[in-house]
């Protein structure tokens, strides 16, 4: 089946010439020169993947991205002209899987979409993108939580901390890191409320919710999820 890639780019000749030859490797390709446009296609086309510059009329590929994923946890790879390098932290803190600085090769951009693909392949007829960990599946698409299979009611504050976890189990991230990621235009989650959130998924989401196994303290710089438990 042919996998599905949005291109989201203000430059027109770079989305064709990019469309041209992802076209030429078997993707289906959709396009939009703006955020609103690439929002609407997020919400309405099943994608595999998106590829997002951070220069973007109106609204910078950044807010793009955190309204992305409210929505999905479809991957992203963030486009940037700038060589400094904090684009490609912030972008990779908000949730991106992958960057690459502009002007770029389209051999490099082809072999990073191959690899980030790879990893969301379906695997013995699962989709690797429905997240595991322990007890715990995460369905982003379907915005649901199970815990040995029983339904979880999690807030969607605490539904985005655990996502943004458990995708990358082992990783620690600050209070300030979640803060950002989870945080949207029309509503600023402070820093200093994350243990808060903390506390209360634990209680969900744990045997022990004092002696927790799935979402550890990383002593003076927050926290992360257990590569396994």
């Amino acid at each position: 089946m042919e996998e599905t890639i949005l291109l989201v780019d203000d430059d027109a000749a770079l989305l064709e010439v990019t469309s041209i030859v992802l076209s030429s490797e078997g993707y289906e390709v959709l396009m939009a020169e703006d955020g609103a446009e690439a929002l609407r296609i997020v919400s309405q086309e099943k994608l595999d993947l998106v590829v997002l510059d951070v220069m973007l009329p109106k609204t910078s590929g950044f807010e793009v991205l955190k309204k992305i994923r409210e929505q999905t946890d479809v991957p992203v790879v963030m486009l940037t002209a700038k060589s400094q390098s904090v684009d490609k932290v912030v972008g990779l803190e908000l949730g991106a899987d992958d960057y690459i600085t502009k002007p770029f090769d389209t051999k490099e951009l082809l072999a990073r979409i191959r690899a980030i693909l790879r990893r969301f392949r379906q695997q013995d007829g699962q989709d690797i993108r429905t997240l595991k960990l322990g007890p715990l599946e995460l369905d982003p698409n379907g915005y649901t939580v199970t815990r040995n299979g029983e339904l979880l009611d999690l807030t969607p504050t605490e539904f985005k901390i655990l996502a943004l976890l458990i995708r990358r189990p082992g990783q620690a991230f600050t209070r300030a890191q979640i803060s950002d990621a989870v945080s949207t235009s029309s509503h600023y989650l402070a820093s200093r409320y994350i243990d808060v959130h903390i506390s209360r998924l634990r209680h969900k989401i744990e045997d022990n919710p004092s002696k927790p196994r799935i979402i550890q303290t990383v002593p003076s710089v927050g926290y992360r999820a257990a590569r396994s438990a």
